[in-house]
Formats: structure tokens, sequence, C-alpha cells
């Protein structure tokens, strides 16, 4: 096989990795109602189970594709403690995330519920 034999297939390999992760990632983001960043504005912190951690983000961007500009965090989710702490230090730092949230249905009012986040 000739070097020029063996870049060709590198190259097409390569290419096909590159498309395959960028369509995956596509995917992966399209599942969400909402995808915005920004700097946090507020924490709102009630008892747990009742949108126990609430975040805004400064100028009240729409979170979830609704009229909601709070997303929430109750305290049997996955990691809670985890996403708590590090939206903590973003707004101790003054620095902005990219909260991905999906619509709660089961009281009807489709609030914000963050099920990833990205710190910047």
């Amino acid at each position: 096989m000739t070097k020029l034999t063996k870049l060709t297939k590198l190259t097409k390999l390569t290419k096909l990795l590159f498309y395959s992760s960028f369509f995956l990632s596509m995917n992966a983001l399209a599942s969400w109602d909402g995808t915005v960043a920004g700097n946090i504005n507020s924490i709102d912190v009630a008892p747990g189970q009742n949108y126990g951690f609430r975040v805004s983000l400064i100028n009240s961007p729409k979170l979830c594709g609704n009229s909601h500009t709070w997303a929430y965090l109750n305290e049997s989710d996955s990691n809670y403690k985890t996403f708590v702490s590090v939206l903590l230090a973003a707004k101790m730092a003054d620095k902005q995330v990219v909260l991905y949230t999906k619509h709660e249905n089961s009281t009807g009012q489709s609030y914000c519920h963050i099920g990833y986040m990205v710190l910047k």
C-alpha cells in the first residue's frame, strides 16, 4: 500500500468520524426544550421537592421555549449537589453558564427543569 493510498484512507476515516460526531451532537442538542447561555441573575431556594433550587439569568431570557425565565433543580435530581455547587460558583465568579432545560409536565405549568449545564 502506498503512502498516498494510506493517506486517502485516513482522510476518509477522519471525515467519517467528524461527520458522525457532528450529527450525533446535533441530535443530542435537539432533545432539549431550551438551551440558553448567560450569567446568573438570581438564585432562589425552596424546600427540596418544590422546585428547590431555582436560577434566573441576567436579562431574563426565556429558558425553555415558553414564558418561564427561571429553571430549577430538585433535591432528588441526579448529581444535584454538583449542579448546585457549580451554579453557586458561577454566580460568585460572575461566569457564564449554558443551561439545557426540558419542560416538566407534572403540574401543567411546563416549568423549566435543568438537565445539563456547562460552565464557561
